[in-house]
């Protein structure tokens, strides 16, 4: 078994025991204004032996961002500008911001939890995402990321029309960004 195998099976197992004992719905294009209901909205990015203890973010009405709470297990959990709660490793918050950047992705391994789903995308090109074109929205998932990650893509599937979003496959493949995405469900 390779690597990103070993990692998704990991994943899987950690995200489906916490997913029978955490609800999560959907998420919507909605940020919460206040401190309390936006770290109850991102707790529901992750486990809770992860998001009680990692880093919580949220962004300011000037552009910045504020630490609402601190962490200490390397990972920060936030509210993306579409209204997804998410929890990211320190290597994941690196491609990040490699990419914000419009800098190649560090080449490493990040993991993200994602389990109240996403608002959807473009699975061409995030920067679409208003076209609806070759649309994805996918469930509770975990994304595997990094520049480390690109030679272990090649067994799941890279279509721009992604034919089954309850399975892994690659997001916005051949892109610098392009990532696995692995759906989780409670049992």
């Amino acid at each position: 078994m390779n690597r990103l195998h070993a990692l998704a099976s990991a994943g899987f197992c950690v995200v489906s025991v916490a997913l029978i004992t955490s609800a999560s719905a959907y998420p919507n294009d909605e940020i919460p204004k206040t401190e309390p209901e936006y770290i109850a909205k991102v707790k529901t990015a992750a486990p809770a032996s992860v998001v009680n203890n990692a880093t919580i973010t949220m962004p300011q009405s000037d552009g910045s961002s504020k630490t609402v709470q601190n962490g200490s297990n390397g990972f920060t959990c936030f509210i993306d500008q579409f209204g997804t709660p998410e929890c990211d490793d320190q290597n994941a918050m690196e491609w990040r911001k490699a990419l914000l950047a419009k800098q190649p992705p560090p080449n490493k391994i990040g993991f993200i939890f994602m389990l109240a789903g996403d608002t959807g995308t473009s699975n061409h090109d995030s920067a679409e995402r208003h076209t609806h074109q070759h649309w994805v929205q996918t469930g509770p998932h975990v994304m595997i990321v990094g520049g480390a990650a690109h030679e272990m893509l090649s067994p799941y599937p890279h279509d721009l029309d992604v034919k089954d979003p309850t399975q892994p496959f690659v997001m916005f493949p051949g892109k610098p960004n392009e990532h696995l995405m692995i759906p989780v469900q409670s049992q």
